[in-house]
């Protein structure tokens, strides 16, 4: 079940990057950057080509518009059983709806102020930073809304970035400061996509809301949750109801045998460490990667688990998690527990970093009663790549009625032996025996080279 769950996932993961890559490809040659669309102000327009109307909405009062192109012509057409007229905006044609600029080649407006919009239409929201187009559209004066079709897309500046969503249809709703996007929503980052359903942008907060699960892509990581916030000024997701991250994380190094004959690199092992929490904010700046993860987190691999309540994420891809509160962590594979107050877990190269007093422990039996071994110190490192662990300062080693103490551990999984260095001592019952090194091994401990035997 596992493996075919996995198998799921990378497939999931293959398919949608493929279709960025291709929908990307498809947009090239009609892609505009946002600093390229022209800003029009109506004081450099011509006045003989541009008309103002102030007048109410359905929704406001007094607003003002202006239409404007380098040819206008007024048609007399049948309109709801009369003669009425409408007016043509041909060339340049421009759209000024308070702060909204609507640009296109040609525009159709009826007695009512609604508009026909033909050929390429874009949008211009400045304050926002918001750019949308798309092939054709409506504009409703009296709704004070813009609807566009035909491969629509949004650009979206974000400091030195610009986001990139498509989606189905685009409907731009001036008077509430909303951008609906309908049936579905594609968000391109600069290494990042989002996947989701009909989605919202609210111009007050700056705010994508994107419900019904959506999913991030990374490179090596999935997020998603019943909701993702993406909060476009600082360029950070929140996700605070059952939020759920997938990371695959390096199991082993790269052995390069290159230089043996007929032997080839090793790949990557990959392991993959899902994480269930609370709440998860993680802003999504390149170079600039950081977030949060609290409430009941737990992280569970195939060779590992880790709990506490909060932990800060650093990295483009998760790469480094740190805890200032209470960890727990089960190493499946060795069958050890560790227990701190802080933790540094880098994720990239493998290494546990933990401090102020951390324990190590092991159970007698799966029944998890009874402690076999247990071990303190004031530093705990954990190399899981080599699986090597190091204990620094004021270390101290129990098993059974025996009691080590030492300024340095070193514990060798493949060797497996723990050597204890540093002043050791050993308390067997009413004896301390200390020596230069103390070998401790499954069944048995060895004292190397004994200098001074105390009996109490």
């Amino acid at each position: 079940m596992i493996s075919f769950f996995r198998l799921f996932i990378k497939f999931i993961i293959f398919t949608n990057l493929f279709f960025c890559l291709t929908y990307e490809n498809k947009l090239e040659k009609k892609f505009i950057p946002y600093e390229q669309i022209e800003q029009i102000e109506i004081e450099s327009i011509n006045p003989t080509n541009l008309i103002q109307l102030q007048k109410d909405t359905k929704i406001r009062k007094g607003i003002v518009t202006y239409y404007y192109a380098d040819e206008l012509i007024r048609k007399k057409i049948q309109w709801k059983n009369k003669e009425d007229y409408e007016i043509q905006l041909k060339g340049n044609a421009v759209i000024i709806h308070e702060k909204t600029k609507i640009f296109a080649p040609f525009i159709v407006i009826d007695p009512e102020n609604n508009a026909k919009i033909k050929g390429k239409i874009t949008v211009i929201e400045e304050e926002q930073g918001i750019s949308l187009t798309a092939i054709d559209g409506e504009y409703s004066r009296s709704e004070e809304k813009i609807r566009i079709a035909n491969q629509p897309y949004m650009q979206l500046r974000t400091g030195n970035d610009t986001i990139l969503v498509v989606t189905n249809e685009i409907t731009r709703d001036i008077a509430k400061g909303e951008i609906i996007f309908k049936e579905y929503i594609k968000m391109f980052g600069n290494d990042w996509t989002l996947f989701g359903d009909e989605s919202i942008y609210y111009d007050k907060t700056k705010t994508f809301v994107v419900p019904n699960y959506p999913v991030i892509l990374g490179k090596d990581i999935y997020l998603s949750g019943e909701k993702i916030l993406y909060e476009s000024n600082q360029q950070k997701i929140v996700i605070d109801n059952e939020p759920i991250v997938f990371l695959n994380i390096t199991n082993s190094h790269i052995e390069d045998n290159t230089k043996k004959k007929n032997k080839t690199p090793k790949e990557h092992k990959k392991e993959l460490m899902t994480i269930h929490a609370s709440t998860i904010e993680y802003v999504l700046k390149k170079d600039e990667r950081k977030g949060i993860i609290k409430g009941n987190v737990k992280m569970e691999s195939e060779t590992k688990k880790i709990y506490g309540e909060e932990f800060l994420i650093y990295g483009n891809e998760l790469e480094k998690l740190e805890s200032k509160q209470k960890v727990s962590i089960e190493d499946r594979k060795e069958n050890f527990y560790l227990e701190s107050n802080y933790m540094l877990y880098d994720l990239k190269e493998r290494k546990l970093y933990l401090k102020n007093r951390p324990r190590i422990f092991i159970y007698n039996d799966d029944s998890k009663q009874n402690i076999k071994e247990e071990l303190y110190a004031d530093v705990i490192e954990r190399d899981f790549k080599n699986e090597i662990t190091i204990a620094k300062g004021r270390v101290w080693f129990k098993r059974g009625n025996e009691i080590a103490e030492a300024e340095y551990a070193l514990i060798d999984d493949k060797k497996e032996i723990m050597q204890l260095t540093g002043n050791p001592k050993l308390k067997r019952n009413d004896t301390e025996i200390q020596c230069k090194r103390i070998d401790v091994y499954k069944d048995k401990i060895e004292l190397q080279k004994e200098i001074e035997i105390n009996i109490y």
